[in-house]
């Protein structure tokens, strides 16, 4: 429950005091919450879609009394998300989220504004997302054994399967103080997900870890490297060019490389050029592929690249 109310803690009202009325069993099993203009307030578990009743009461029926939310509600909704300065998060905005507290985040839609081609601002909000970011103290360990001998590997899985969260925890083992053999890790943290140090005191993902809290991958990579020497660099969500680039440069380096991508299966993620290239390349050496959102963390298969 604490992970569920950390997630809506910036929440205007009446929206937070109705969501962190729901019952406290219900509230730690909430993935997502999610808000859209002129619709009615959502929260999503493993198993199910909830509506919530203005006071706090999930239900699976929606009538009039469910809790909604209009087009001027939400634009106040992205307002205190970001913390009352748009202009502050217009980047990350245009990029189709908004860093949290903990480690959670909040996707959003609304209207492109274009500057070249490419997308500047974002403007009528339509929909939020916020999902919840919880521990699950140990997850890494099935990941590593399933790697087995491999230094550099991919976690592959659909979202919500808990990518991030064995990330997070993977960091804890290789740098935490009370190993033998700590590894000195750097953090490419560029939308704020692992380490969330960004906008608050963060997770802990150990004592020997460098967080490059925002870098885009490519750049934070470079840097690392020339200031930082660490022994394995740790990446959320890889796939664009600029990274790809990055990793094939350090490759010769020395360094290790452990990342996630988004994918149902291994099969589907090398279908990405980009991926591809950095795995024909030896960049990575196995793919471990988890189970999904029933089973958060838990891995479905390894794979040897």
């Amino acid at each position: 429950m604490k992970d569920y109310l950390n997630a809506i803690s910036l929440l205007p009202e009446p929206f937070h005091t109705a969501l962190a009325g729901v019952p406290p069993q219900f509230g730690a099993l909430v993935n997502e919450v999610r808000l859209r203009a002129g619709g009615a307030v959502t929260l999503h578990t493993a198993g199910d879609v909830r509506y919530l009743s203005a006071t706090g009461e999930p239900t699976l029926v929606y009538n009039d009394a469910v809790l909604t939310c209009s087009a001027r509600d939400l634009q106040n909704v992205v307002f205190c998300l970001a913390r009352r300065s748009l202009h502050t998060y217009q980047e990350m905005l245009a990029r189709g989220f908004l860093p949290l507290s903990g480690g959670c985040k909040a996707g959003v839609a609304g209207c492109a504004v274009l500057r070249g081609g490419e997308v500047y601002a974002v403007t009528s909000f339509q929909s939020v997302n916020i999902r919840v970011c919880r521990e699950y103290p140990g997850c890494s360990r099935e990941v590593t054994e399933a790697a087995g001998t491999a230094g550099s590997f991919l976690i592959v899985g659909p979202p919500l399967s808990g990518k991030t969260t064995v990330l997070r925890d993977l960091c804890r083992r290789y740098s935490g103080a009370d190993s033998l053999h700590p590894l000195k890790t750097a953090v490419i943290d560029e939308r704020d997900e692992i380490a969330s140090r960004a906008f608050g005191e963060g997770r802990n993902v150990g004592e020997h870890t460098d967080v490059l809290s925002l870098y885009p991958k490519a750049v934070g990579m470079e840097i690392a490297l020339r200031t930082l020497s660490p022994d394995v660099i740790v990446l959320d969500e890889i796939g664009a060019e600029p990274e790809a680039r990055a990793m094939l440069s350090a490759m010769n380096s020395g360094v290790r490389f452990v990342a996630t991508a988004h994918g149902g299966s291994v099969e589907e993620v090398l279908r990405r050029p980009n991926i591809r290239t950095l795995v024909d390349a030896g960049v990575f050496e196995a793919a471990v592929l988890l189970a999904g959102r029933g089973e958060p963390c838990r891995v479905r298969e390894a794979v040897r690249l």
